[in-house]
């Protein structure tokens, strides 16, 4: 059987009825999907859309079935599009990511660092044995002071005072020998 293709003005015509007849309906099915603001937009493209596709030459079974998943479809890729909009940066925000101040120590807080470090380690070899010993399993193996009292068979105000001892020294000395600002 041949096909008969539909003139210009009985394919407009068509798309008229199909316009009048589902528009309505369309623009409330959108609405609730996308909002009012985009509702009619997407509704106007989804007409374009099946202007044109071959409407009129292939008898479309439900034309309001057509017109709606072809909404849908619309919908999704406006979404997508919302999705993919929202994790574009701005120029804004990229100009704020790069004048994020740099953290990283300079050469001058380096080498501060290196003495004060140097320093540290001097201040702990001039303490006695009991004391650097209960200050390392404190500060360095994070031991409390009963477990230390435990570990090194004195009482836990020795330990209190051993390391007490042991910061105020380590303090005074990196006081003393710190580079001027």
């Amino acid at each position: 059987m041949p096909v008969v293709t539909p003139t210009r003005d009985e394919r407009a015509s068509q798309l008229a009825n199909l316009y009048r007849a589902h528009c309505k309906a369309l623009l409330r099915f959108l609405g609730r999907k996308v909002g009012q603001n985009d509702a009619s937009d997407l509704a106007q493209e989804a007409f374009i859309r099946v202007a044109r596709t071959e409407y009129g030459q292939t008898r479309i079974q439900n034309e309001r079935a057509f017109l709606f998943q072809i909404a849908a479809n619309l919908v999704v890729d406006h979404k997508r599009a919302q999705l993919r909009q929202s994790r574009v940066l701005t120029t804004v925000e990229i100009d704020d990511l790069l004048t994020v101040a740099d953290e990283t120590p300079g050469p001058e807080q380096q080498a501060r660092s290196r003495v004060d470090l140097q320093t540290l380690g001097a201040a702990l070899r001039e303490l006695p044995p009991r004391r650097a010993e209960a200050f390392r399993l404190s500060r360095i193996e994070g031991l409390s002071h009963p477990s230390i009292a435990a570990r090194l068979g004195v009482s836990l105000r020795t330990v209190e005072a051993e390391v007490r001892m042991a910061l105020d020294h380590c303090a005074e000395r990196l006081q003393s020998r710190r580079l001027p600002d």
